[in-house]
């Protein structure tokens, strides 16, 4: 019977905490409110708050109180870099944001993965990505002016660019070669993401091919690196899927 009654205890401020009833920060009604409250003794309650803490929920102070501790975060796991798949199931709420299109002349890496000559320009676009108002992750794409004839900023926007644009394009896309690293926020993603300069994120770098080994594009992308999980499958036959190509 004991065990039933701490677990009811329990059980009820933890769907407080969870339903945001008793909000981060909130102190936790004193033990003899709950024990008023459940009708049940002062042990009892105690055990139903150390369980509490056990997992995380409440932080105790002595001679203060129990305070109910924020909440963090999920974060959102990306399967083999498959973004559109991962916004479909995870975040279909998500908006995204053209922050710039327009052409200009390419920075000399962004021309040597290109295949650009000096004289040649691309598309440059920024798009930023956001739910609730919260920027989770922007990106940076290059294109070849050649490869833009049909885009427009209604396009850009859409999650499912990439298969839009080449269809439009009339282009086939091979694979997608991604290379990821861990960094700190440099000054334009601390400004884009609103995060603090140096904070933890995940740049990835995604060049797209033609089944002729042609470089089609170039996309950078800057993910929170407290909103975001990279994970990788490994499969028998030695394939992996990126952005919904096989690699």
């Amino acid at each position: 019977m004991a065990d039933v009654t701490y677990r009811k205890v329990y059980n009820v401020l933890r769907e407080k905490i969870i339903d945001k009833t008793l909000p981060a920060g909130e102190k936790v009604p004193p033990e003899r409110v709950l024990c008023d409250t459940f009708g049940v003794s002062r042990i009892t309650v105690r055990h139903a708050l150390q369980m509490l803490q056990d997992q995380g929920l409440v932080e105790r102070f002595p001679g203060k109180g129990t305070f109910v501790r924020p909440m963090r975060e999920k974060k959102m796991p990306i399967l083999d870099m498959d973004y559109e798949k991962y916004v479909k199931n995870e975040a279909p709420d998500i908006e995204r944001k053209l922050l710039t299109n327009e052409v200009i002349a390419p920075p000399e890496h962004i021309m040597r993965l290109l295949g650009l000559l000096k004289s040649e320009e691309c598309l440059l676009i920024e798009r930023l990505d956001v739910i609730n108002s919260d920027p989770l992750s922007y990106d940076m794409g290059y294109i070849p002016l050649n490869f833009t004839a049909s885009i427009d900023e209604d396009m850009l926007c859409k999650v499912e660019f990439l298969r839009l644009w080449e269809k439009s394009e009339g282009l086939t896309i091979s694979y997608v070669q991604s290379a990821t690293e861990a960094i700190g926020a440099d000054a334009v993603a601390a400004k884009r993401l609103q995060i603090p300069m140096n904070t933890p994120i995940l740049l990835t770098t995604d060049l797209v091919y033609s089944p002729e080994g042609k470089p089609l594009a170039v996309f950078i992308t800057a993910y929170r690196g407290d909103r975001y999980t990279l994970v990788s499958t490994n499969y028998s036959n030695h394939q992996r899927y990126t952005n919904g190509y096989t690699l």
